[in-house]
């Protein structure tokens, strides 16, 4: 089961991030209570497969309408990201330089960094030092 969430963050806090602080809503996603959140933070947890397309579209949309000047996508905890999904993840960061949101993106496994790589995904968004890619069965970097 996939979990992919919109919540408010501070830049601060995301970037170097770490997701201790997030609680698991009965719905499955998750959220936290922030004083004056300057971004919002995309956070996936599982799988972005095909069946995840449209909500991760909705979510990233979400975000990039909302009115926060920063867009997180967090994907340290995603274990696969397909190509349908990271092309639209580029089409998100198109969007969200069109309409003048700065967007960042969070990985920590060398197999989502490379589709990132190889989609251009990478090249629209901010790199992070908690980006630092991991080899399979590492840690994820906080």
């Amino acid at each position: 089961m996939s979990t992919i969430s919109v919540i408010p963050g501070r830049l601060t806090d995301e970037v170097p991030a770490t997701d201790h602080h997030l609680r698991r809503t009965v719905g499955g996603h998750y959220t936290r209570s922030v004083d004056a959140p300057d971004c919002l933070v995309v956070y996936v947890d599982g799988e972005l497969d095909i069946i995840n397309l449209e909500t991760f579209r909705g979510a990233l949309s979400e975000a990039i309408e909302g009115s926060a000047p920063t867009v997180v996508v967090d994907l340290r905890r995603t274990r696969f990201l397909s190509l349908r999904n990271a092309l639209a993840l580029v089409e998100a960061m198109e969007e969200a330089r069109r309409v003048g949101v700065e967007a960042h993106l969070l990985a920590g496994h060398r197999e989502i960094e490379r589709v990132l790589q190889v989609t251009g995904a990478r090249t629209r968004a901010h790199r992070t030092l908690a980006s630092r890619p991991q080899s399979r069965g590492s840690a994820v970097a906080q």
